[in-house]
Formats: structure tokens, C-alpha cells, sequence
């Protein structure tokens, strides 16, 4: 709620002002504003992960590489990285599977306007804003808002899981060719 409100009245307004100084014309609920807030509010998430998967890197592998003769450096970017990419990976793709699942920030500040529009600039909903919406009313159980909005949510568990698979695969990729031994 707070990133939603953080993107409504200063991110927005600024998309706004700088689009119109090019001559471009942009809503006020934007596409945009929501999109850099949720960058903005999955960067903790990654880097947090990622800090605690090179963190577990174990320490011989980096005296090994120093001992070899590499440099800091080449110690990180050809021993350290490479044994911690699976771990960077899941933590790239859990901070996307967040930012699929959000709801308020796009509500606060995209709007409510189904709108199949490729321009960033234009108001939009998400498929989580579209099944709240269809929840928010007095709809029957079988009326069509509700079957919709329960095919949405199919579509939605659907291509998350099939993002959850794929990461699978790439971390098991990565762990086979880096294999921790504890020696």
C-alpha cells in the first residue's frame, strides 16, 4: 500500500511532467510509474538473496583461486559468481514471481482500465487488480465475473508455475557443474 501510494503522488507526476516536456502524452495512472516502483521494490529482495548466496560460497574455493595466482577480481568473476548463479537466478526469478502477484501497487497507481496497450504510458490492471475486481462486487457464484475472474487466477497459478520450473531447471543446471564438496 505504501509502494502504491509512493508511485500515485511522486513517481507518477514526474512520468507525466517528463513525457509532456518530450511531447508526449501520458495518463496520470500510468503503466510506468507502477513498473519502476515494483523494480524498486523487488532490488531488496535480489540483492538480499544473492548477498547470502555468495555468502555461502565456500572459503576454499576463494583461496583456492587466490592461491592460484588470480586477482580479487578474477577470483569473483570466474570462481564465486559462476559457483553462485543458481542461487542468483532463484533469487532473480523469486523477485519477479513477487512482483507478478502484486496487487495494490498497479491498483494505487496504473488504475482499474482493462487496457491491452503496448504504450507504458497508458492506464492498465493487472490480472490480480482484474480478480479483485471481479471479487469486489455482488456477483453469483456463477455469474461471469466470477468465472473469469477464477480462469484468471488458473492463468496466473499457470504461467507461475511454469516461471518456478523453469528457475528449477536452471538451479539444478548450476548446481551439477558447481557441486559444493566439503572438504
Amino acid at each position: 500500500m505504501v509502494y502504491g501510494f509512493f508511485a500515485a503522488v511522486t513517481i507518477a507526476p514526474v512520468v507525466v511532467a517528463f513525457s509532456n516536456t518530450l511531447g508526449i502524452e501520458a495518463s496520470h495512472s500510468n503503466a510506468l510509474s507502477s513498473g519502476v516502483v515494483m523494480g524498486i521494490m523487488i532490488i531488496p529482495i535480489i540483492t538480499s538473496l544473492s548477498d547470502d548466496v555468495i555468502g555461502a560460497v565456500p572459503n576454499h574455493y576463494r583461496n583456492g583461486a587466490i592461491s592460484l595466482g588470480l586477482t580479487k577480481a578474477e577470483m569473483i568473476r570466474f570462481v564465486v559468481l559462476p559457483a553462485a548463479s543458481h542461487g542468483i537466478i532463484a533469487a532473480v526469478l523469486l523477485g519477479i514471481s513477487r512482483a507478478l502477484g502484486e496487487t495494490m501497487i498497479v491498483l494505487m497507481a496504473a488504475g482499474m482500465r482493462p487496457n491491452l496497450s503496448l504504450n507504458p504510458l497508458d492506464d492498465m490492471a493487472t490480472i490480480t487488480v482484474t480478480i479483485v475486481d471481479a471479487f469486489s462486487g455482488d456477483h453469483g457464484v456463477t455469474s461471469d465475473e466470477t468465472l473469469s475472474a477464477f480462469a484468471l487466477g488458473f492463468a496466473l497459478f499457470v504461467f507461475t508455475l511454469m516461471l518456478n520450473t523453469v528457475s528449477i531447471f536452471f538451479i539444478r543446471r548450476f548446481q551439477k557443474r558447481y557441486q559444493y564438496s566439503n572438504l
